[in-house]
């Protein structure tokens, strides 16, 4: 396979979500795939017709189609795949043929849950947890159905192995993501961080205050922060919303920015008001792309406060530091692995927001120290994550990798067709 000049480019076939599908992964791939189709001939298949959507250099697909190419099975594969129904077609055609996973969380549960027991299937997730686990696992599936049950077993229980030891190899975008992985000892694993969009330098020449003004945000020179991306439970906003508190309280000029759609896990309004801060919060809602990255240059520190992860990576954090926006995160996780000089470090445990207020604090008591810790983020990430790098490592790994042979799914745990 030709990576970039010298051999001709050979075929890759890459399952993945794409927009307009609401999904990190769907956008990390769209933003990947033009690079991939300057070193191959890619062609990208997707669940359905109605997500057929252009991208330059590649043919995209429905899944329908794919079958349909026969001369399609025979080409490398590779899949991008995360913990959430937008990728079950992924997850079933990884287990049907295999391929090099990019894997975006290494928690699979809540995928193999929603293709099994979300459809009342019993004896399929019972399968997932035997063929992970052994007869342990399968005692677990049992008692689960019994009534015994802890949402913490997904996060200990990642459900992932049956599709990785199929693999020809596998992806990671953090070494903490690596720690994680329960495969086969010849299975080859690699990290490859997550990469920064070219889209990044869009806004380039877009300042602090025009970016406020189109957004309806306070256009003056108080400090804005932000929370970006989905708003859940996970998130951390009750934290940063104490810490808010804390800060009002002693004086400090800020105001947070709460911008991404309600899953429902629980109500911003009443933790807003609980926190007695409703002067000091600005909820976007949900906001297309070109205002996320319009947000990115309107505010001055990300608050990234998800708890301990499970592995994935933030690709808000990498978007943002390419736009030259720190952040600020707790000191553990993929995050943990960026320069503190990019991401400032705190620690997690008791009086969380105590440690967020105060760094806060610190940190926008030298605005002009966080601009140029800003500009050195832009200038690294840029240079060293930028798409064509990656599309890079992954034909790398997949010519060096794609001849491994593997074994083939042989038990009914990828859901109904």
């Amino acid at each position: 396979m030709g990576v970039g000049g010298g051999a001709a480019a050979e075929g890759l076939v890459v399952f993945s979500p794409l927009p307009p599908t609401r999904s990190g992964i769907a956008d990390y791939t769209a933003e990947l795939l033009p690079a991939l189709g300057r070193g191959a001939v890619v062609t990208a298949v997707v669940a359905s017709e109605r997500d057929l959507r252009p991208i330059e250099g590649v043919d995209v697909v429905a899944e329908v189609e794919y079958r349909r190419r026969s001369a399609l099975h025979e080409l490398p594969h590779l899949y991008q795949l995360g913990n959430n129904l937008h990728g079950a077609h992924v997850y079933r055609a990884a287990l049907r043929r295999p391929g090099v996973v990019l894997l975006h969380d290494p928690v699979l549960h809540d995928l193999v849950e929603a293709l099994t027991l979300g459809r009342g299937d019993w004896v399929g997730y019972e399968a997932a947890l035997a063929e992970n686990y052994g007869p342990a696992g399968r005692r677990l599936a049992r008692l689960r159905r019994a009534g015994f049950f802890s949402p913490a077993q997904r996060n200990l229980l990642p459900l992932h192995r049956h599709v990785l030891d199929r693999s020809r190899g596998v992806l990671v975008h953090s070494r903490f993501a690596a720690s994680r992985l329960e495969v086969a000892a010849d299975v080859p694993v690699r990290v490859m961080p997550h990469h920064v969009p070219s889209a990044v330098a869009a806004l380039d020449g877009l300042d602090r205050a025009a970016a406020r003004s189109r957004l309806g945000l306070p256009v003056g020179d108080e400090p804005l922060l932000l929370s970006l991306g989905f708003v859940t439970r996970a998130k951390g906003l009750d934290v940063a919303l104490r810490a808010l508190a804390r800060l009002k309280d002693e004086g400090v000029a800020c105001r947070l920015v709460v911008a991404g759609a309600e899953d429902g896990s629980l109500e911003l309004a009443r933790l807003v008001d609980e926190a007695g801060v409703g002067d000091h919060v600005h909820a976007l809602g949900w906001v297309p792309e070109a205002d996320f990255f319009a947000l990115l240059r309107a505010v001055d520190l990300l608050l990234l406060l998800r708890p301990p992860s499970s592995g994935e990576s933030s690709g808000v954090l990498a978007r943002a530091l390419g736009v030259g926006l720190p952040a600020l995160a707790y000191d553990v996780g993929p995050s943990a692995e960026y320069p503190d000089r990019f991401v400032e470090k705190v620690p997690f445990g008791t009086d969380a927001e105590g440690g967020v207020a105060r760094t806060v604090k610190r940190l926008l008591a030298d605005r002009a120290d966080l601009r140029t810790r800003g500009a050195e983020a832009r200038t690294a990430l840029r240079r060293d994550r930028a798409p064509a790098v990656s599309a890079e490592r992954i034909l790398a790994a997949v010519r060096e990798w794609s001849t491994r042979k593997r074994m083939l799914h042989t038990s009914d745990i990828s859901g109904t067709e």
